[in-house]
């Protein structure tokens, strides 16, 4: 019986190519570069829910998170100089009810060891019956120096309640400076309060007050709802936020990078798939076929070679309003010319070779050469063209986010720079906001860079001997 056939690629087996590839220094790196890409991206997709498009565009679910927060682990650096954020989940919770009033009590506890104090108390009401009725917070503070604050009543009349933007509160915390300390107008105009809630006068100065803080909020409901502790939480506005910090929404950029990574990851993918299709099937047609078949997809390629993409792609973006996911279809659809231009190129070498003339001499069809001879030669290729067109699809995509256009509806990392761009991030000092998504897109690049490079034996034969 004879032996079966192993399905080679220019004289390599698929494990042959493999073990070239992780065999050099840059083949090993984009591999382990391309795992974190697809771990992250994975992580991303089960972490973070559905809707979190949704989610990111809806400037009230951020409302409880500092603006242009720089990340908390720079705390590490500057000797806990800045409070970070405080969502407070272990608080005592006792309520009620008395004469026809709902009223709750929630008391905790903060130690405060910064210079920069927490930046706000956000009371976030989770139960509509209750802000929608006549609802009322007071906040009773008990200082390390043994004074007392009292602060209210503050309204009630939304799910997120800032106590310490409420003038009631800023004219009681400025009493309190003047009672205690002789100090008028100790909150500037336009400042939260509760800052000054963690400050002492000494020789004449404010100074951070470092001990143990206790929270006393009462809370009463003229309505009909009782108050649960489910329908409670407590956050104390920071001033540093989580991994990578918060921009001009308070945004976690944490999640947001997180996000960018399947979007892009597609995004790169897709465009170079679709890409490499197209090249393969017009490349080989007109090459193999010839005559009036090569003169008019010859003419086609020319014309998409010399269409000015990124500026259409602007264009159709604006007056169509498109999605990424057009923007990717476009894109892919006017960049393939170039790639099937080289592979028309090789298949014409490889006609003329003498072993596809002998092949054709003994009765072999078009299908089977191109299946047998012509594929497994121009493969390595293919493979290769579709690595180097996936930084290019990134990146094309990310500046066209930068300029809020094509999925500007989406967190990826080009519209996070846009953003950072539009609010003078860099300028102002808003490092963490910058460098991260600009270093996700470089290492995107860089990883299908090795892939390339690491493949470059397979595509060369010469390098392979040699």
């Amino acid at each position: 019986m004879a032996a079966r056939r192993e399905f080679r690629i220019l004289g390599m087996t698929p494990s042959e190519i493999w073990r070239g590839f992780v065999s050099t220094a840059t083949g090993k790196t984009a591999l382990a570069f391309f795992a974190v890409m697809v771990a992250f991206s994975i992580y991303a997709l089960v972490a973070l829910p559905p809707n979190f498009g949704a989610l990111w565009n809806t400037p009230s679910y951020w409302q409880a998170n500092p603006k242009y927060a720089p990340p908390a682990w720079i705390d590490a650096f500057t000797g806990n100089a800045y409070a970070p954020q405080l969502a407070i989940r272990d608080f005592n919770f006792t309520s009620g009810s008395s004469g026809g009033v709902e009223y709750a009590i929630v008391s905790f506890s903060v130690y405060n060891e910064y210079e920069r104090p927490w930046r706000n108390v956000f009371i976030i009401v989770n139960n509509p019956g209750i802000y929608n009725a006549t609802s009322v917070a007071y906040l009773t503070v008990t200082r390390p120096d043994g004074k007392t604050v009292q602060l209210g009543p503050v309204a009630i009349n939304s799910k997120f309640v800032a106590l310490g933007l409420s003038p009631q509160v800023i004219s009681q915390v400025n009493s309190f400076y003047q009672r205690e300390f002789g100090i008028s107008n100790a909150v500037p105009q336009g400042s939260s309060a509760i800052p000054y809630l963690f400050y002492t006068v000494k020789d004449g100065e404010l100074v951070p007050l470092k001990g143990q803080y206790k929270f006393t909020i009462t809370i009463y409901s003229f309505g009909q709802t009782a108050i649960n502790q489910r329908d409670l939480s407590i956050v104390m506005e920071g001033e540093v936020y989580g991994i990578m910090g918060t921009d001009f929404l308070g945004h976690d950029l944490w999640l947001g990078l997180l996000a960018g990574f399947p979007i892009d990851l597609a995004v790169g993918l897709m465009t170079a798939a679709i890409v490499v299709v197209l090249a393969i099937l017009v490349g080989i047609v007109s090459a193999f076929y010839g005559g009036l078949v090569d003169e008019v997809l010859t003419r086609v390629t020319d014309f998409f070679i010399l269409l000015p993409a990124f500026p259409l792609l602007i264009v159709f973006s604006v007056l169509f309003q498109w999605s990424i996911w057009d923007a990717v279809v476009f894109l892919a659809a006017v960049s393939w010319g170039g790639s099937a231009r080289i592979i028309r190129a090789m298949v014409l070498q490889i006609k003329a070779s003498q072993f596809i003339e002998s092949a054709m001499a003994i009765g072999a069809g078009k299908g089977w050469i191109l299946r047998n001879h012509v594929l497994p030669m121009v493969m390595p290729y293919t493979l290769y063209l579709f690595v180097v067109n996936v930084p290019g699809g990134i990146l094309t995509l990310s500046a066209i986010n930068f300029f809020n256009l094509a999925g500007a509806e989406l967190p990826t990392w080009g519209n996070i720079l846009a953003y950072a761009n539009e609010f003078g991030a860099l300028t102002s000092g808003y490092w963490w906001w910058v460098i991260p998504p600009g270093l996700l897109i470089t290492f995107v690049a860089v990883t299908f860079i090795f892939a390339a490079m690491g493949l470059e034996p397979v595509v060369n034969p010469r390098l392979r001997h040699a």
